[in-house]
């Protein structure tokens, strides 16, 4: 992979992975579309790019909006002519109690999470068809192979967009369209705080940088990989969910179980 004067398109750059990699990308003379609903932090992002000499288009919007969406990679080429790269970073959480969720919470956070990156990779196919290749790298989690107590719509949503990322890989070949899907852990950005807004949050474990992720992205696109864990220890409990199914959702429904009050006041809500 060539960077220089690459095109990319890095979706939820304002902050964490996607600020990462949108500024690793400006160090490697590519021209970066960052994409975010928080103008001010992603004007900072665009002034940060430009320092390391790269070109810069932000785009500000909200990928739930399916207008906005629409308009990314159209004003891309009108800009730079060619899209090489996307990433489908941008993710919200949702870390509530499942008797608290609303249809608006399912809409939306399916929406944020898989529908607008795999309306992006639709728009993105024609151009990278035209000029004879690109790179399609979709950030899911650890949640799309095994989902948390309290965040079963999250999970659903990058469940969707792994399941989705894992299609392409097949229906891509030989395309000279390369797919890539990112399995992120624990990483130390603002979605905690995000998510402890709506429930406690009971992981108290290491999170890793940023960087763990981007770093692990350029792997992927340098040596042809269609995915990568992060951290690699995660694999252990992918294996033990994979092979011991029952004793794994014994285990993670007492590591943060429901409690009976919890229960009991949904219970009450529900006669009305």
């Amino acid at each position: 992979m060539n960077y220089s004067q690459s095109v990319a398109i890095v979706t939820g750059a304002s902050s964490g992975i996607g600020r990462q990699i949108a500024l690793d990308l400006a160090a490697r003379g590519a021209r970066v579309v960052p994409v975010a609903r928080r103008g001010e932090l992603l004007a900072e992002l665009a002034r940060q790019c430009a320092g390391l000499g790269a070109e810069v288009e932000p785009l500000v919007g909200d990928l739930a909006d399916r207008a906005f969406v629409a308009r990314i990679v159209p004003r891309t080429l009108e800009r730079f002519g060619r899209l090489d790269l996307l990433v489908n970073n941008a993710g919200i959480p949702k870390h509530k109690q499942i008797f608290d969720v609303t249809a608006l919470d399912v809409e939306r956070t399916l929406g944020v999470n898989f529908v607008a990156p795999a309306l992006l990779t639709l728009d993105a196919l024609r151009p990278m068809l035209r000029q004879g290749g690109g790179w399609l790298v979709n950030v899911s989690s650890a949640a799309g192979r095994m989902p948390p107590p309290r965040e079963t719509i999250y999970a659903a949503s990058k469940y969707a967009l792994t399941g989705f990322s894992e299609g392409l890989a097949l229906d891509l070949d030989g395309s000279n369209i390369h797919p890539i899907v990112l399995h992120v852990g624990p990483i130390d950005t603002e979605i905690w705080e995000k998510a402890a807004s709506e429930a406690p949050v009971r992981f108290r474990g290491k999170k890793f940088p940023p960087s763990a992720i981007s770093e692990a992205m350029f792997q992927c696109i340098e040596k042809g990989l269609y995915e990568a864990t992060v951290p690699r220890s995660l694999w252990w409990a992918f294996l033990f969910k994979l092979l011991l199914p029952g004793p794994f959702r014994k285990g993670g429904a007492r590591w943060d179980p429901v409690s009976r009050e919890v229960i009991e006041a949904a219970r009450r809500s529900a006669r009305g």
